[in-house]
């Protein structure tokens, strides 16, 4: 499926990555916290536990890992990716932690306790506790019959005092992050892209600076496309050669873009189909040819039945 979001892209190509999710917990869990876990071994569960109504801004992965005594674990990743943060959040992840124990006794699993993590990069530094129980208002002997839990927090916007650490991976997504909200990038520009090239002799590093640029092409408009050219350009040959790769990405992504919309409203002319019906399942068509295709069924086809058939087929195709 492709994310249209450029924050929800960016953040699951990154913390989807082992080495940086690692990397993050090595650095920023607490020391008492750490020194309990073993995490050498962490695998990347299924699904995502967010509403539809705050995909929006938020974004979320789920990690098991293990106590140093063999018990399961989970690290629930909350990607906060507002400009600003949200008083609420502590009430919406009690919300996805409820889903994720859910789908534990679905299974028939015993319920794993959970490590709730949020990690912001807006235009404001966080202000807001990290305590559950700060959102009720009660009095103190109600306290005990009322649910609480903390979350740790990762305040990666550009007024942040923190320090970024951590492995050269770890170090250029939190950057990034950082960046995108900061309306100095222009400026600073230049110096970001030189540490992300410090990837590029990386194995995949090249794929993931080709995310990054990307991401700071499409979530922000304080950069332009002629910017990052001219910031590529200053890192020699191998920058140009990404930017002339990246610019025929673009121009395929464009027609692809084109076509789905035109799908759209070729459905809508011909068969008063409303705009919105297809539009998720066309977004996971891939291929150029594929969506001409479609064009095609969508110019010809006498009711919504044939499309949908066709559609099915392609969608099934692209699966295997």
């Amino acid at each position: 499926m492709t994310v249209q979001n450029p924050h929800d892209r960016f953040f699951r190509e990154s913390f989807g990555r082992l080495e940086i999710a690692r990397n993050y917990l090595e650095e920023y869990l607490p020391a008492d916290l750490r020194r309990l876990l073993d995490l050498r071994e962490m695998s990347l569960q299924d699904g995502s536990f967010i509403d539809e109504t705050m995909k929006a801004h938020q974004t979320d992965i789920l990690y098991q890992v293990r106590l140093r005594s063999g018990e399961p674990v989970f690290i629930y990743f909350l990607f906060e990716h507002k400009s600003y943060p949200d008083a609420q959040v502590a009430f919406q992840l009690l919300r996805y932690l409820v889903r994720v124990w859910e789908r534990q006794e679905k299974d028939g699993q015993l319920l794993a306790p959970i490590i709730p993590l949020v990690i912001y990069h807006g235009e404001a530094v966080w202000q807001i506790p990290t305590e559950f129980a700060s959102i009720l208002t009660a009095e103190a002997e109600l306290r005990p019959y009322l649910p609480n839990f903390h979350y740790l927090l990762g305040d990666f916007s550009h007024l942040s005092d923190e320090v970024i650490r951590g492995q050269i991976w770890l170090q250029v997504s939190l950057s990034v992050l950082r960046a995108i909200f900061n309306p100095h990038l222009r400026a600073e520009l230049d110096e970001l892209i030189e540490l992300v090239f410090q990837l590029s002799d990386k194995r995949t590093g090249l794929e993931y600076i080709r995310t990054i640029l990307y991401y700071l092409s499409g979530a922000t408009e304080r950069v332009s496309r002629q910017d990052l050219q001219q910031a590529l350009l200053q890192q020699g040959a191998e920058g140009k050669k990404l930017m002339n790769t990246i610019a025929q990405e673009y121009i395929q992504e464009g027609m692809e873009a084109a076509t789905r919309q035109n799908i759209v409203e070729l459905l809508h002319l011909r068969l008063g189909i409303s705009k919105t019906k297809f539009q998720n399942k066309l977004d996971q068509i891939q291929k150029l040819a594929d969506l001409h295709l479609l064009f095609h069924r969508a110019a010809t086809v006498d009711d919504v039945v044939h499309f949908e058939q066709a559609l099915a087929a392609l969608q099934t195709t692209s699966d295997h």
